[in-house]
């Protein structure tokens, strides 16, 4: 029907700019993590006292195993809210549809690559209010400075904070609020002065952004602790761009890293490094590795590193150098432990000499 609301929103373009995790963690329903992707906490449909209330971010749905409850980031917000489809959309930061400024296909998942010249503009004005937050921040200053990152670093990686207040009220004074939320920066209805408030969907993290050619074209989050009640990562939606792969493009040795503060311990020791921000990466992604003659593996030792380690292998072939670090270490780990540094560049010089006495042996 030409007036439905299914027809007057784009539910997909709405979901893609709302994480799930970030949406149901907004509303104080805590989550710890349950497996890959997966996320467990109490249910808020019903009295629950055992955790039943699951969050699948790979697609976006909740499952209540207690009640039953089901659905996506807009059915969550009709239950949770009361309210029809059509207001759930709506405050979620959906449009009726009028011209896209998407040029993506319905249902298509973002590329952070091909922003266009507005998104470049807000994004860019972005990653400069973290910046400058993250100055202000002694909380997420002191953070950083216990993982072992120098100020250099944190400058040279555009590292910032978002404070959940600012983005809207720089944006809002230069029209750029609807972008913002078309991007995921900005969540909630209120684009106009009579509007509901927005939300920063970042907010309370260290935001880690990566810069393509002097711009910024995506933003990863992590909250300044150990051990934060929600999520430890959230990322804005899409298909993730790879972290650090301008350091890496072109270089004869690169070093793949696991986790975003791996990756800037590898940055902090000079390495051209990057990460899939997990484990996961296709191989027609890549491309940029091939004047490469060696790709040193720096993955976690549990099973999900050790499964992608055997995947890379099988990709990258002879050029694949596993980094085998001491049992339960990360790099970042190492970054933080006295000597550590040390320790990873005898194991790095230890794999460099076996490499070369089989180049020697071909």
């Amino acid at each position: 029907m030409a007036g439905s609301p299914e027809q007057r929103y784009d539910v997909d373009a709405i979901k893609r700019a709302n994480s799930l995790v970030a949406l149901v963690s907004g509303e104080g329903i805590r989550l710890r993590p349950a497996g890959p992707g997966k996320w467990l906490g109490l249910c808020p449909f019903h009295p629950d006292r055992q955790p039943s209330f699951t969050v699948y971010e790979e697609d976006g749905h909740f499952h209540c195993f207690g009640c039953g409850a089901h659905g996506d980031a807009v059915d969550f917000v009709m239950r949770r809210e009361n309210v029809g489809f059509a207001e759930a959309c709506r405050r979620l930061g959906g449009m009726a549809t009028a011209p896209r400024r998407d040029p993506s296909p319905v249902g298509a998942e973002r590329r952070w690559e091909r922003l266009s010249l507005e998104e470049q503009v807000v994004m860019n004005a972005a990653a400069a209010v973290y910046q400058h937050n993250l100055w202000r921040n002694q909380r997420a200053l002191a953070y950083l400075a216990k993982r072992g990152l120098a100020e250099w670093v944190v400058r040279a990686c555009g590292l910032g904070y978002a404070d959940g207040r600012s983005l809207e009220a720089h944006l809002r004074r230069r029209c750029g609020l609807s972008v913002a939320r078309d991007l995921g920066l900005l969540r909630g209805a209120g684009a106009g002065a009579d509007g509901g408030p927005l939300r920063e969907t970042l907010a309370g993290r260290i935001v880690v952004p990566e810069l393509r050619g002097g711009g910024c074209i995506w933003f990863i989050g992590r909250g300044p602790q150990d051990t934060p009640a929600g999520p430890k990562y959230l990322a804005l939606g899409g298909k993730r761009p790879i972290l650090g792969q301008e350091r890496a493009a072109g270089r004869r040795e690169a070093f793949l890293c696991e986790g975003v503060f791996d990756w800037l311990t590898a940055v902090a020791w000079g390495l051209p490094a990057f990460s899939p921000c997990g484990t996961h990466l296709p191989a027609e992604r890549l491309g940029f590795l091939a004047p490469a003659r060696v790709v040193y593996g720096v993955l976690d030792a549990d099973p999900a590193g050790k499964a992608a380690a055997a995947r890379f292998a099988a990709v990258l072939g002879e050029r694949w150098r596993p980094l085998l670090l001491p049992e339960g270490s990360d790099l970042g780990d190492l970054g933080r432990r006295p000597g550590g540094r040390q320790e990873f560049f005898r194991l790095l010089a230890a794999a460099r000499a076996e490499r070369g006495k089989e180049g020697q042996g071909g």
